[in-house]
């Protein structure tokens, strides 16, 4: 089995990377520069129409969204133990990546690009203001969930992690204050411990840097 996954520095395709790289198997990754565009290009465009990132090439056949993509990684690989088996707390783990992929990291892009989703003169900085007020209460959601807790989904690391690693790591690229919410501080510092996570932070630097 190929896998090939298409990843852009700094942008959420860190969560497969990480999830990869927790996965032990092969697989290799095809840079797409967001900066250069690459994303919109017609040869990224027929392999992913959506023109972003990631996509998982699965032997040619592609995968998208980071949700699909866990998911499959884990199933993939069950002797991992990349996500939760048990039904109740599969479901629970599905839940809260979906409220990564749909309740923080959308508001996270309005705070990045706030001209991208209202163009009215004078309104940047209130679509920035209330993309943070909406980031803010989900972290608040987020981590009185994680009060107690070593991993998302309690003792055992998951998948769920690497996705709840990226919001909280993009959140403070973005300067957003985050002093308020400590559990998922220490949450965010024990994942910059794990192997998978330095190996993806430096693979990410090392692109940047080539990309200079």
């Amino acid at each position: 089995m190929k896998l090939t996954l298409y990843y852009a520095p700094i942008a959420c395709s860190l969560v497969p990377l990480i999830t990869l790289n927790e996965s032990g198997a092969p697989f290799d990754v095809h840079t797409v520069l967001l900066a250069k565009g690459q994303q919109k290009t017609p040869e990224y465009l027929k392999l992913n129409p959506k023109g972003k990132v990631p996509a998982l090439a699965i032997d040619g056949d592609v995968l998208t969204e980071n949700v699909a993509i866990l998911s499959w990684i884990a199933g993939q690989f069950p002797e991992r133990h990349l996500l939760p088996t048990e039904p109740r707390a599969a479901a629970k783990a599905l839940s809260m990546m979906a409220f990564c992929a749909s309740g923080i990291h959308p508001h996270l892009g309005r705070a990045n690009a706030p001209l991208r989703f209202c163009d009215h003169p004078g309104s940047e900085d209130a679509t920035r203001r209330l993309a943070i007020d909406e980031v803010l209460k989900a972290f608040a959601v987020v981590n009185d969930q994680l009060v107690g807790q070593t991993w998302a989904c309690g003792s055992q690391w998951s998948a769920v992690d690497a996705y709840l690693f990226w919001v909280w790591r993009r959140a403070g690229q973005l300067k957003i204050d985050l002093s308020a919410f400590p559990a998922l501080n220490a949450h965010g510092a024990r994942m910059g411990e794990r192997d998978s996570v330095k190996k993806a932070l430096a693979f990410e630097a090392e692109t940047l840097a080539k990309a200079a």
